[in-house]
C-alpha cells in the first residue's frame, strides 16, 4: 500500500483523505401483478409471442415461440385453468 500512497503523493493527490466507497442505486422492484388477474383468451391475443413465453413461464409452462400464436394461447390458456 505504500507505493500508491506514495504514487498519489508525486502526483500531488491529497492522500490523507478517506476513500468513500460509492453505492450503487439501489433497483426499483417490478410492480407485482395481482394474482387474482383473469387470464382469458382475448386477453392473451393481445400479448406478444414473448409476452406469452413470459406468461407461461409464470404458469410453469415453457412454451416454444416457434409456434403459432394461436398454439401458445391455447397453452397458456389451459395453464392458466389448472
Amino acid at each position: 500500500m505504500g507505493i500508491f500512497r506514495w504514487l498519489a503523493d508525486f502526483l500531488g493527490f491529497d492522500s490523507s483523505r478517506e476513500v468513500v466507497k460509492a453505492q450503487a442505486p439501489k433497483a426499483k422492484a417490478p410492480a407485482a401483478q395481482p394474482s387474482s388477474e383473469k387470464v382469458t383468451k382475448a386477453s392473451l391475443n393481445k400479448l406478444t409471442k414473448a409476452d406469452l413465453e413470459l406468461k407461461g413461464r409464470e404458469l410453469g409452462v415453457e412454451l416454444d415461440k416457434r409456434k403459432k400464436k394461436d398454439d401458445l394461447v391455447a397453452e397458456v390458456l389451459k395453464a392458466s385453468k389448472k
